[in-house]
């Protein structure tokens, strides 16, 4: 989601810092409004516009370890079990932390991983990187922290397609997290038909995570969602063991033969693409936007998909 950063959304992180402070002193006189029956529609704790100035606190309940260098972080939504964090599928949230010695605060998107519908909760992934600010500080939270967060960042506007419908998504390292919310959306509604094939590329397996979420959804919906994870690190060499069904681990990279395969697999192409006319949905790098879904990459360049049907997070 770092990609979010550059695009048009970035305005929004702007005004959020210049107002952040005065709306933290007025939202403190405010009371949360709470539901009083289970039973009626959730409020949300995010709300486009008025969370980018008027900040909420979440909650640190569970911190779990899932690979060498990336947390599941569980947070408590202030409303408990009468709301729901308001989040769209694939769109995300603005974490914020001021660090020591540091006039402004830091800012970062991340995409939440749990089922959104779910009332009382806020999952978010967190690769750390060297030197990350904004990972650094979220990889040091314990159990009873908090962490302010704003937004959600306007994204994606995605419409539930009632007739069947075929998608590509594009996914590198940890780009895979708008993929999967997404994913997990369009499955998880009964009014939406769509289906996807999923192309994530990693450096070496370890660097999958959320594999056992991903195989659930495969399991359930077979006939609407495929996975294929491209590892190209040293895995990837030709004398390298083999990673398993040829089909489903590929070696290499996310290249024009990968592509037009999962394009060819998604079946019949006149109902290619949603309701809105995107057919490919891209999360990844710099240098590999760039190479997959840039001007001269493979999506436009090689295989001739329109540059307005391509959606990059």
């Amino acid at each position: 989601m770092a990609s979010i950063l550059t695009r048009p959304s970035a305005r929004f992180i702007t005004g959020a810092a210049l107002v952040g402070s005065a709306g933290a002193l007025i939202y403190a006189t405010r009371r949360p409004y709470v539901l009083d029956a289970a039973q009626n529609a959730p409020s949300k704790t995010l709300s486009f516009p008025k969370n980018m100035p008027f900040s909420r606190q979440i909650t640190v309940t569970e911190v779990e370890q899932i690979n060498h260098d990336t947390k599941r972080i569980t947070f408590a939504l202030p409303g408990g079990s009468n709301e729901v964090s308001g989040v769209a599928p694939g769109g995300a949230l603005l974490t914020q932390h001021s660090p020591p010695g540091r006039f402004f605060p830091v800012f970062r998107p991340y995409t939440p991983v749990h089922d959104l519908d779910e009332r009382g909760i806020l999952q978010l992934v967190v690769k750390k990187y060297p030197n990350g600010l904004a990972s650094g500080h979220l990889h040091s939270l314990q159990p009873g922290d908090e962490l302010t967060v704003r937004g959600p960042i306007p994204s994606y506007n995605w419409k539930p397609s009632p007739s069947p419908r075929h998608l590509l998504l594009v996914a590198g390292g940890a780009g895979i997290t708008p993929m999967f919310s997404l994913v997990q959306g369009i499955l998880n509604n009964p009014q939406d038909q769509t289906s996807m094939q999923l192309v994530w590329g990693v450096n070496s397996t370890r660097d999958i995570v959320l594999k056992n979420e991903l195989e659930n959804l495969e399991e359930r919906f077979r006939d609407r969602l495929r996975v294929t994870y491209v590892v190209s690190g040293p895995e990837a060499a030709p004398d390298a063991p083999s990673l398993g069904d040829p089909e489903k681990f590929k070696k290499g990279y996310i290249d024009k033969v990968v592509l037009q395969k999962a394009i060819d697999s998604a079946g019949d192409k006149e109902n290619w693409g949603d309701t809105q006319g995107t057919k490919v949905f891209f999360c990844g790098p710099p240098a590999m936007q760039e190479a997959v879904a840039g001007k001269n990459g493979v999506l436009i360049n090689d295989l001739g998909i329109a540059k307005k049907a391509v959606h990059v997070f």
